[in-house]
């Protein structure tokens, strides 16, 4: 399908740009001669009601629906106006404390390896002048080691 041509696009009464006319020329054109040619146009009405939908994401209805709305509720538009700009605060807002909350616990986490490193450092040390084996000595400073090092690797592949 290449770029339609100018009787395929038709501007509607808004400016909006639709391919309505040529679906409908189309299906005239199928349906000649077996269809009655003074029900012609109401069939192809039909069908294309059926064959042309809209569709658009976001927070905001489109502009031609928002005028409609305010077209049938004088001040509808302000109010889906207020509500859009209200949720995006609320969301910016849930964002940043849900970001807040990650990095507290990210702190908090970094704190507590910090500190458990320390004190089995320090209970390596101590146990070196309570005990004469150079074993236990060992076994706190590799159970350092590995903590820090896990810590480490997996804080760095899982995203953090």
């Amino acid at each position: 399908m290449g770029k339609p041509t100018k009787q395929e696009v038709a501007n509607t009464d808004r400016g909006e740009r639709e391919f309505v006319p040529s679906i409908e020329l189309a299906i005239e054109k199928a349906l000649e001669g077996k269809v009655q040619r003074r029900d012609l146009p109401v069939v192809v009405k039909q069908l294309t009601n059926i064959a042309v939908g809209e569709q658009f994401v976001g927070p905001m209805p489109h502009p031609k629906h928002l005028r409609e709305y305010e077209d049938i509720l004088p001040g509808a538009a302000e109010r889906i106006m207020s509500m859009a700009e209200e949720n995006s605060a609320h969301m910016k807002k849930m964002d940043e404390d849900s970001l807040e909350a990650e990095v507290d616990d990210r702190k908090r986490g970094m704190r507590f390896g910090a500190g458990l490193f320390g004190l089995l450092i320090v209970l390596a040390f101590a146990s070196l002048f309570v005990t004469d084996s150079e074993i236990v000595p060992g076994l706190f400073l590799c159970a350092a080691t590995i903590g820090g090092i896990t810590a480490f690797v997996k804080g760095r592949t899982n995203g953090g």
